[in-house]
């Protein structure tokens, strides 16, 4: 059986069930078009960026009159804010959820209802594998699109971690982890390290093919790669 899960839950342990597989969009580039005098069409600009993308799905469910509201008070307070949207029949990827909203609602007998949830969506597709953490390398291949990944840095003292020819500079005490995607520093506990840092987060990133890494003799460094596609 079809069935989709969000903030680690499935709908089914919640008794409802999607109605069909939902169809996913293709992710929209953000392109501004600009009238040139004395040109004929227009010349476009494209930074590389794309729109939310809009998941809805149809569920329903049924159940015995005196506890239907009681279910779905239960579905309501689970699909909202934020999480990962997953599906049963494709399960190495995963979609990041901006926020989720029901849009409408219908009850069609006394124990039988129906609804739709719409999921905002990162534009990317996002791999299971992506998830993991593993040790950096000299050649790290990112066999999708452009990816922005965790860094995980140990050690004491100053370390130039370099990307692709770009250097980024971390005063380590003990241990620091960078994110290049929410553009922080921060220890494990919490604490935030942004003043710890020099750099541009976004040089940390990693294109499309191979990328050549390097750090700082003394330090060891793993990476949450985050791989994706369109």
């Amino acid at each position: 059986m079809f069935n989709v899960s969000f903030k680690n839950e499935s709908c089914l342990g919640y008794g409802i069930i999607p109605v069909r597989r939902p169809s996913v969009p293709a992710p929209e580039e953000k392109i501004e078009q600009v009238e040139i005098p004395g040109r004929n069409g227009v010349l476009t600009i494209s930074e590389g960026l794309y729109n939310p993308i809009i998941i809805p799905i149809e569920f329903n469910f049924m159940a015995n009159p005196d506890c239907w509201g009681e279910i779905y008070r239960k579905a309501k307070r689970w699909l909202s804010g934020n999480g990962e949207l997953w599906f049963s029949d494709d399960s190495e990827v995963f979609y990041k959820v901006m926020y989720c909203k029901i849009t409408t609602t219908a009850r069609t007998s006394k124990k039988i209802g129906a609804f739709t949830a719409e999921f905002t969506c990162d534009p990317y597709t996002y791999y299971k594998d992506g998830k993991r953490e593993i040790p950096i390398e000299q050649v790290i291949y990112n066999p999708g699109a452009p990816c922005e990944p965790i860094y995980r840095i140990t050690g004491e003292g100053l370390c130039m971690l370099t990307v692709n020819g770009n250097e980024f500079v971390a005063n380590v005490g003990q241990e620091i982890v960078i994110d290049s995607n929410r553009q922080i520093s921060y220890k494990n506990d919490g604490t935030m390290l942004n003043t710890d840092v020099t750099g541009d987060y976004r040089a940390l990133w990693l294109k499309s093919g191979e990328n050549m890494l390097s750090v700082t003799a003394g330090f060891a460094v793993n990476i949450t790669p985050e791989w994706r596609d369109l």
